[in-house]
C-alpha cells in the first residue's frame, strides 16, 4: 500500500436502514463509533433511520438523542383517525392520524434545512403516482422542510398519510429500499458503514397474530426482507461493513425498552467495528475502559448444515448468490466453510424449510 494511503482518513458515508423502533439501534451504533473514534461525512436514512440520521447531521450529541428517544410512547405517535372513519369509513387515508406524527417529528427535530444540517443528510420516500424514489437532500431537493422530508420517509402505507407535495404523494422509502446502498455508493466513498434492521430468520422473529395490522407489518416486512436481500447480494462488498443488530425478536413497534435497544445496536457495532478489516484499523489508538481486543475476525461467515434435518431440496444453492452450497441428494453440501464473499442477506437461512442451515460469526 502507498504510504499516504494509511495517514489519510477515508470519507465514509454512514447509511441507517428501516425497521420501526429496532431503528434506536442506531443511536447504539452512533454511540459505539463516538467512541472508538470512527468518523463519518455523510448520513443516507430510511424510514427510522431517517429520524435518527436527521438528529445526528443536525448535531445532536448522544446525551441529548438519548434522552429525546427515552421519553417516547406509543400514544404519541399512533392515534386512531376515528373521526374520518366515522365520515369515509374504508375510504380513510390512513388507520392513524399523520397529524400528531408529524407535531411529534417537529418537537424532536434540529428547526433547520438541508444546507444548515453539520454533514450531508439524504433520506428517502416513494413516489406513490410514480412508484419511483426519491432522496431528498440531492441537488433540486432541498427546498423541502426537513420535517416533511423526513415524516415522508416514515411514513408507513396505511399507517399514517401519504405525504402530499406539489400534487404527488410520498410514503415510507423502505417500500422499495429498506438499506440504500446503492444510493450511497453513488456518492463514491471510500467506505460504508450500513446498518440492517430487517428481520432474518436465523434470529427469533416477532410473534405473529392474527390481527389486520399484524398481518399488514409482517406482509410488509417480508417484502421488506426480500428486497433487502436483492440489495445485500448486489451491493456488499469489501467496502462495506454491515452491522446487524440482534433485534429481530421485536415488532415493530415495540415501544417497551428504548435504552435495551440503543444498548444491543452498540454493541453490535462494537464487534464488527473492532474487528472488520476495514475499520479496525480506523480504531482511536486510546485504551477504551471495557473494551477488549477482538479474538476473532468478522470479515467472514461461518456456514453449516444439519446434516440431520437437511432433506437435500436443494433451495440452499439456489438461494445463495456466493456459490457456499452444492446441492445434492441425499444432502446438500457446505463448499465454504468459512465465507469471506457472504453478503450476510441470510437468504439461505431463512428459506431453508428445515431450518438445517447455521450461519455464524455475524
Amino acid at each position: 500500500m502507498i504510504p499516504w494511503r494509511r495517514m489519510r482518513r477515508p470519507r465514509v458515508v454512514l447509511v441507517l436502514g428501516g425497521g420501526g423502533m429496532r431503528g434506536m439501534a442506531h443511536i447504539g451504533v452512533l454511540k459505539a463509533m463516538a467512541q472508538l473514534g470512527i468518523h463519518y461525512d455523510a448520513i443516507v436514512g430510511t424510514s427510522i433511520g431517517s429520524l435518527i440520521g436527521a438528529m445526528a447531521a443536525g448535531g445532536y450529541s448522544i446525551p441529548q438523542m438519548e434522552s429525546l428517544i427515552s421519553t417516547v410512547q406509543k400514544g404519541e405517535y399512533f392515534r386512531l383517525n376515528f373521526v374520518k372513519f366515522l365520515l369515509k369509513g374504508m375510504r380513510v387515508p390512513s388507520m392513524y392520524r399523520g397529524d400528531t406524527f408529524r407535531e411529534r417529528l417537529q418537537e424532536i427535530l434540529p428547526a433547520a434545512s438541508f444546507g444548515d444540517l453539520k454533514v450531508p443528510f439524504f433520506c428517502n420516500a416513494v413516489r406513490l403516482e410514480t412508484g419511483g424514489m426519491v432522496f431528498w437532500g440531492m441537488p433540486g431537493m432541498q427546498d423541502i422542510p426537513l420535517v416533511d422530508a423526513v415524516y415522508s420517509s416514515c411514513s408507513l402505507p396505511g399507517i399514517f398519510e401519504p405525504l402530499e407535495r406539489d400534487g404527488f404523494h410520498y410514503m415510507d422509502g423502505g417500500i422499495v429500499d429498506a438499506i440504500p446502498l446503492r444510493f450511497a455508493k453513488s456518492l463514491e466513498p471510500d467506505l460504508i458503514i450500513a446498518v440492517d434492521l430487517t428481520v432474518k430468520g436465523t434470529f427469533k422473529t416477532p410473534n405473529y397474530k392474527d390481527r389486520i395490522a399484524t398481518t399488514l407489518f409482517r406482509a410488509f416486512e417480508i417484502a421488506e426482507e426480500v428486497l433487502t436481500e436483492q440489495q445485500l447480494h448486489m451491493h456488499v462488498d469489501e467496502k462495506v461493513v454491515l452491522i446487524q443488530p440482534k433485534v429481530a425478536h421485536l415488532a415493530r413497534f415495540d415501544f417497551e425498552d428504548v435504552q435495551e435497544i440503543a444498548r444491543l445496536g452498540e454493541e453490535a457495532a462494537r464487534r464488527v467495528l473492532l474487528s472488520h478489516a476495514a475499520t479496525r484499523h480506523l480504531v482511536r489508538e486510546e485504551v477504551i475502559d471495557g473494551l477488549a481486543c477482538p479474538v476473532e475476525p468478522r470479515d467472514y461467515v461461518t456456514v453449516r448444515i444439519d446434516p440431520v434435518a437437511c432433506i437435500g431440496c436443494g433451495l440452499c444453492q439456489v438461494m445463495c448468490e456466493t456459490e457456499a452450497f452444492r446441492a445434492g441428494w441425499p444432502k446438500a453440501e457446505v463448499r465454504k466453510l468459512s465465507n469471506y464473499e457472504c453478503t450476510r442477506d441470510h437468504a439461505c437461512a431463512r428459506n431453508c424449510p428445515t431450518e438445517a442451515i447455521k450461519l455464524g460469526n455475524l
